[in-house]
């Protein structure tokens, strides 16, 4: 079953503080480079978890009208199955300032990114990655192009990774997805 959190600030249920520097490393500093390394793939499989799940969800209200009755009961919004909602509901949530419109999900996969990379350039650009993998999975299970919403979402989301990149001191090199 999918959950769709209506918490805007922590739609997985991951504890950001978890992914910060002096937590991960503490006080002692002779953590391997192999942790760090694990530590960042982890990251970026999260990333795209999340991304997935945004896009999908996006995608599924953009389609609401047209979706199997069992699917719209097994995603879930604010503790309530889509199912529930009425087509104007929906559409609202995909709206300009509804909850999974492209400011609010953009911003929702944005901070994810920038918070669990406390500040690491790695982790960022794992972030970036994961985003990009999340993406081209949401196409896949809804069979190929999505909605032009996605699209936007993800150029916005991307934009912000990218300048948060170069403010760091370093360049994106994949443009493509």
């Amino acid at each position: 079953m999918t959950n769709v959190s209506g918490i805007a600030n922590n739609v997985t249920g991951i504890d950001f503080t978890l992914f910060q520097p002096n937590n991960r490393i503490g006080r002692n500093k002779s953590i391997s480079k192999y942790s760090v390394q694990t530590e960042i793939i982890q990251f970026s499989l999260q990333v795209r978890t999340d991304s997935q799940h945004n896009i999908e969800t996006q995608n599924a209200l953009i389609h609401f009208t047209q979706l199997d009755p069992d699917l719209k009961s097994s995603l879930i919004y604010n503790n309530h199955p889509i199912s529930e909602l009425s087509s104007e509901q929906a559409t609202e949530l995909v709206g300009e300032n509804g909850y999974f419109g492209v400011d609010k999900t953009s911003q929702r996969i944005i901070d994810f990114v920038i918070k669990g990379a406390g500040g690491d350039i790695e982790r960022l650009k794992s972030g970036r990655e994961g985003i990009l993998k999340g993406f081209k999975d949401a196409e896949k299970a809804w069979g190929g192009k999505l909605p032009e919403i996605s699209y936007e979402t993800l150029a916005k989301s991307l934009e912000t990774i990218d300048e948060k990149i170069r403010e760091n001191g370093d360049s994106v090199v994949d443009l493509s997805i």
